[in-house]
């Protein structure tokens, strides 16, 4: 049996939802917010840490952190981590940079967004399960013939990580190092929330 190794959770929750026209962080889904469901999912990993980049919404997340803290009593992980980075218009690849310049640790890490619901625990192990494989590699989500995040990438990979900007974020990594890619069947990771719309019309299909 492989052994387990300790990992970190990167979650990026910062830019200002535009097209959704509110904290779509913080929407509710099935009774907790989108930020929480990703954060309850991660969970199933057992992180060592678990950070979040904060942006436009910072002030409303930080409001809703013991919410997004609430976990059940068997848990012992440790707390959500919420880090304001106040260039969040300059990108999702800036803010990922952002988040990665506070994990300078030997540990890998995963990289989720928070508007991807349909992402399960199971999912997440299966990820976790196939990086343990080749721990060497990033293991990343398959979907609709590209790659993406969910992504799990080694601590060798943190200064590629470091130097993302701009709209370019975990893929353009992913694409670069194609050779270094295992990637994992995760159709659940299509499905993102971009606007109201988005969340109706799928809870409109499961009720």
């Amino acid at each position: 049996m492989t052994a387990k190794i300790i990992i970190d959770c990167l979650i990026l929750a910062a830019g200002c939802a535009s097209r959704f026209g509110g904290c779509k962080q913080l929407a509710d889904w099935q009774g907790k917010s989108l930020l929480a469901n990703t954060i309850a999912t991660a969970r199933a990993l057992n992180p060592e840490r678990i950070f979040v980049v904060g942006g436009a919404f910072y002030p409303q997340l930080l409001q809703a952190l013991p919410e997004l803290n609430a976990k059940p009593k068997k848990h012992t992980d440790n707390a959500v981590e919420l880090l304001e980075y106040r260039a969040w218009n300059l990108g999702v690849g800036n803010s990922l940079a952002f988040g990665i310049k506070h994990l300078q640790n030997s540990n890998p890490v995963l990289v989720l967004l928070g508007d991807q619901p349909l992402i399960s625990a199971q999912d997440l192990r299966n990820l976790y399960r196939t990086w343990q494989k080749t721990p060497g590699k990033i293991a990343c989500a398959s979907y609709s013939n590209t790659l993406g995040v969910p992504a799990i990438f080694p601590a060798s990979f943190k200064a590629h990580l470091y130097q993302c900007r701009g709209d370019r974020g975990a893929k353009m990594l992913l694409q670069r190092y194609a050779d270094q890619v295992v990637p994992v069947s995760m159709p659940s990771a299509e499905f993102d929330v971009d606007t109201p719309a988005d969340l109706t019309l799928y809870l409109k299909k499961i009720i």
